[in-house]
């Protein structure tokens, strides 16, 4: 015999599909709307008596299976049983008792909504009822206070309105609902464990003494931290010279003769630059044998120009910022607090730029500066030993309070790593993501991606210009999202080029982005104008033979990084990390403007996002509502859920006041 809400939702489930309805088909012919079609067979809600009739009879399933469903007052009766199991994290019904014995239990539901009564009464009443239903333990008074009092019990809605509170304080807590409702239902008080939850005082911060012994490496110099130690320069000069010849010879080789310069030179040679490529940490992205290398000449003779012996000029200045970024390193290891670590990977030039500006963009902002923060910016310390470099950044993380994750266009294992460790370590997490920001062609692509794609088709049938318009019954994301930004762009003026040039071109890599230009002329004049724009500061038009390259780089580099941003939202394996302590499942905020990362900090340091429950099939999830990133999970799996109460039960000393 059915006795619970879930055990006839899964018999109208079976009925449904052997009758081959979809949720959908069986709302209409029921006159009802899918959700409680829905609602009903997931077990969550049951609809009215009527609406359960006309289900039932429509897929033909016995009376006497459902009859006591559709009885006087079995909505409310059945939503409070669902609302027992919400709050204690596990199925709770009436079917241990006898037929009379759940009508009893019935009138005291009913009763319980229909007559008031101070709070001390309806705290009495409610864990009578708990007796009745077999939970344990019953409800606190500290617990009873907190949540509910007796205006939660004017109506199940109004109770299922303060479970959702009181659920989106366990989830940040606890790693399943079923052991925060043990837990907190077992201390004579509560305040001690939720007072991880109270928003904090900025005044530990704001009383601090300004924190300013770095010394500022500008972003001319930090190049010279991407170099091996000076001195050993020095010995090398001769081997350098060898390498950067024959880069500069093979790129006069490829502007006379083309690809095929590089069938001439002999595989043992071939063997031997590789060598010195790696010796000296050459950008080139793949190596004089690998199928994958495309001759580009410009790209060889800057390269060779990058990778040049060093005078002794030059070998003092590499020598003092070196020395400098190793006492600046020295500060870091003594400060007094490290507040948040920078997770980032270093490879080019435009690596080191575009991560100092970030970080000091960050950490200038009102909200920010005022908190007199301590961070570790890596562009502005050094250490020649790389195990020594691994052992201060893993330092630095465990130190730090806060972590932020730059998303660049390729990411590596050790920064993957670092934002694993810091979300084990129950610590949070920020991802920035960069954008395509232009706003004088109205072009904002974090914006422009949150949009539905019935608004992006909207938006396409309007601005793009010279085609018909169609769409696929289910129109990609991706390929309206380019479609508008490409239309945009095309119409934007050269300022807004050169601006968009200006603003991104470190973030963005736009110098190796060059590479994607066919021509081997084009390519050469598409860095010579990002010379003018970016080394130069001038105002130079991009030529028009290159515009439409350009546009293209931006829109391809706009998309790719939407799709990172998406994946780390909802797809990246560390999206989601265990807390090793606890079992709660911690995950990343994700960001996508200096402005909303300093937004996003300050409250994390003062305790104060803004959070909202979500609830679906399958999990709840705390999300931060500026972002929409989810950062706690509590699966609604059963299984999942009694292993995480399990294997992260709270020790006996644990719970005691």
């Amino acid at each position: 015999m059915i006795s619970t809400l879930q055990q006839l939702g899964i018999l109208v489930k079976v009925h449904r599909e052997h009758n081959k309805l979809t949720q959908e088909k069986l709302a209409e012919e029921c006159n009802t709307n899918r959700s409680a079609v829905s609602h009903l067979e997931q077990g969550l809600r049951l609809p009215s008596p009527q609406t359960l009739k006309n289900i039932c009879n429509h897929l033909n399933i016995p009376e006497k299976q459902w009859q006591r469903f559709a009885e006087h007052g079995s909505e409310i009766v059945f939503a409070f049983e669902s609302c027992l199991s919400e709050l204690t994290g596990r199925a709770v019904n009436l079917g241990h008792l006898d037929p009379i014995n759940t009508s009893v239990a019935f009138s005291k539901v009913l009763n319980l909504f229909e007559h008031g009564g101070t709070d001390s009464q309806i705290f009495d009443y409610v864990n009578a009822l708990l007796v009745i239903y077999d939970v344990h333990p019953t409800m606190s008074w500290h617990f009873f206070q907190r949540y509910f009092g007796a205006k939660a019990f004017v109506s199940v809605d109004a109770f299922a309105q303060a479970i959702t509170r009181y659920q989106a304080d366990a989830i940040r807590i606890f790693n399943s609902f079923s052991a925060a409702y043990d837990r907190l239902n077992q201390l004579s008080s509560i305040d001690n464990v939720l007072s991880v939850l109270s928003k904090r005082e900025d005044t530990p911060y704001t009383s601090r003494t300004e924190w300013s012994e770095v010394e500022v490496i500008p972003n001319e110099d930090l190049p010279n931290l991407g170099y091996i130690a000076a001195k050993e320069e020095k010995q090398r000069r001769r081997d350098r010279q060898i390498f950067v010849d024959f880069l500069r010879d093979l790129a006069e080789k490829v502007k006379s003769d083309g690809a095929g310069a590089l069938e001439k030179i002999t595989e043992k040679r071939k063997r031997q630059m590789d060598v010195y490529r790696r010796q000296f940490e050459s950008r080139l992205p793949h190596g004089f044998l690998s199928p994958l290398f495309v001759p580009d000449s410009d790209q060889l003779m800057r390269e060779a120009d990058l990778l040049s012996p060093k005078d002794d000029k030059a070998i003092e200045n590499i020598e003092s910022t070196q020395e400098k970024g190793l006492r600046n390193l020295s500060r870091y290891l003594s400060a007094d607090h490290i507040d948040v670590y920078v997770a980032t990977s270093m490879r080019t030039d435009a690596d080191f730029v575009c991560v100092n500006d970030f970080v000091n963009q960050l950490f200038e902002q009102k909200e920010l500066r005022r908190l007199k923060l301590r961070y570790f910016n890596p562009t502005q310390s050094w250490i020649e030993d790389r195990v020594a470099k691994g052992l201060v950044e893993a330092l630095m993380l465990r130190r730090a309070d806060y972590t932020i994750y730059m998303a660049q266009k390729s990411d590596s294992f050790g920064k993957d790593s670092e934002a694993s460790v810091a979300l084990g370590q129950g610590k949070a997490v920020i991802v920035y993501v960069p954008r395509l920001y232009i706003p004088e062609a109205d072009v904002n692509s974090a914006e422009l991606a949150s949009l539905s794609n019935e608004r992006l088709a909207e938006m396409v049938k309007r601005e793009v210009r010279g085609e018909d318009i169609e769409f696929d019954d289910e129109p990609d994301h991706s390929d309206l999202l380019t479609r508008i930004i490409t239309s945009r762009l095309d119409q934007c003026s050269d300022a807004a080029l050169i601006a968009a040039a200006s603003r991104h071109w470190a973030d963005f890599g736009l110098y190796d982005e060059g590479a994607r230009i066919p021509s081997d002329s084009q390519r050469a004049e598409f860095r010579s104008w990002l010379d003018a724009v970016i080394k130069k500061g001038q105002t130079v038009p991009i030529p028009p033979d290159l515009r439409t390259h350009f546009v293209k780089m931006l829109v391809a580099l706009a998309t790719r990084f939407e799709g990172r941003a998406s994946i780390f939202k909802n797809t990246h394996p560390l999206a989601l990390q265990v807390i090793i302590k606890s079992g709660v499942l911690n995950g990343m905020i994700v960001v996508r403007s200096v402005d909303s990362c300093a937004t996003v900090l300050s409250s994390l340091i003062l305790n104060d996002l803004n959070l909202e429950l979500h609830k679906d099939e399958h999990n709840y999830r705390l999300v931060e509502k500026t972002t929409n990133s989810t950062i706690r999970v509590i699966s609604r799996h059963p299984l999942i859920s009694s292993a995480f109460s399990t294997y992260y039960a709270q020790s006996k000393l644990e719970i005691q006041e």
